[in-house]
């Protein structure tokens, strides 16, 4: 076997460790979250404000190519000369 495919291996049973660890880990996590949720009197509209809050990576990136596109239109109006 050839270290490349013993690295692979021994990625792949990694990647199954940690599936199952975060599987016995998820009930905990859960209940934790709960826990906070009653402890700190947090509503349902609340976490859905949260939720609809957030911005994401399709936004920032249509926000990005939203400014170059402006910067480039103020570059071309910069260059042009009246008479």
């Amino acid at each position: 076997m050839s270290r490349v495919e013993e690295i692979i291996a021994k990625q792949k049973q990694l990647d199954e460790e940690l599936k199952l660890a975060m599987e016995e880990e998820r009930d905990a996590v859960v209940a934790d979250v709960r826990d906070k949720i009653k402890r700190f009197n947090i509503t349902a509209t609340e976490l859905k404000g949260l939720i609809k809050g957030r911005v994401t990576q399709k936004q920032v990136d249509e926000f990005l190519k939203r400014k170059d596109a402006s910067k480039d239109k103020s570059k071309v109006q910069l260059k042009k000369t009246s008479k």
